[in-house]
């Protein structure tokens, strides 16, 4: 199977695509919550913003025809490392049973908005079995 570009409803600005399928695994782009896809508004806040990322990760796997049951590792960009207690309880909110390896990276991200960014790696070969 070659690779399949998957592409939501968010469309990024910048040249990258927001998510790869490939036979086994599906890789989502780091993803930023700090605008509304749907009114182009800016989401305030750590919480805000961490739901925001969490839930075009969800609509880019489910456009690839997974899930975020299938995610089997996350990388999550924190600019203030005193964020993680916030982010780390809306994410507990998408991945309640069996969360996926995690690492969380203290960094500068691009733009000072922007407070948080995650990346994803889904199996595929899980939401076959369905």
């Amino acid at each position: 199977m070659p690779k399949q570009v998957i592409k939501t409803s968010y469309r990024p600005k910048y040249h990258f695509s927001e998510g790869i399928k490939t036979e086994q695994f599906i890789f989502v782009a780091g993803t930023i919550g700090a605008e509304n896809p749907a009114t182009g508004e800016a989401v305030k806040g750590i919480e805000a913003q961490t739901r925001q990322a969490l839930d075009i990760i969800k609509e880019t796997l489910e456009n690839g025809g997974s899930s975020l049951e299938d995610v089997v590792n996350t990388t999550v960009y924190l600019p203030n490392p005193d964020d993680f207690i916030k982010m780390n309880e809306v994410y507990k909110g998408y991945f309640p049973k069996d969360p996926p390896a995690r690492a969380t990276v203290s960094c500068r991200l691009l733009r000072p908005e922007w407070l948080v960014e995650i990346q994803a790696i889904a199996d595929c070969s899980s939401a076959k079995k369905r």
